[in-house]
This record gives C-alpha cells, structure tokens and sequence, in this order.
C-alpha cells in the first residue's frame, strides 16, 4: 500500500486524503477557539455548503460532530476506491 500519486485513482485518493486533513484542521481551530484565524474563516468557506446538511440532520449539544461525520464519510469513499480499483 503506497502513498504515491500515480494515475487518476492515486489523485482522487489524494484529494479525498487532503479534504479529510483539511476538516480535521477546521474541527481542531474551532475546538480550539481561534476565531479571527483567517485560515478558520478560509477553511470555513470552503466546507460549510457540505457541513451545514450534515448539521441541520444533528441536533447541536455543544460540539459540532459533523466535521467528523464528513471526514469519516470522506475515507470510507476512499477505502471504497481503494478496493475496487487498485
């Protein structure tokens, strides 16, 4: 199992990998409470067309778990492109 990007399965498994990083970075800002973090805002941008469905399904207790929910949703679609097609 390498990590190396080679052909169109290797690049889509790579972008998966980085948006599944990207969430985690954007949970770990907000847990750690940096809010005028212009990456926080970035990032923010970026994920919330996919994160507020996720929300709206959750009911918000004090943690926002759907960083987590897409991220994981994110790798079981690239194990799912791993196992087909490599």
């Amino acid at each position: 199992m390498g990590y190396f990007v080679t052909g169109t399965v290797g690049l889509i498994l790579a972008f998966l990998n980085t948006l599944t990083f990207l969430l985690l970075l954007y949970l770990f800002l907000q847990l750690v409470g940096v809010p005028d973090s212009r990456v926080l805002k970035a990032l923010d941008r970026i994920f919330s067309p996919v994160l507020k469905p996720v929300r709206r399904l959750l009911k918000r207790q004090g943690f926002d778990a759907s960083p987590l929910i897409v991220a994981a949703v994110l790798q079981l679609i690239a194990l799912a492109v791993r196992k087909n097609w490599l």
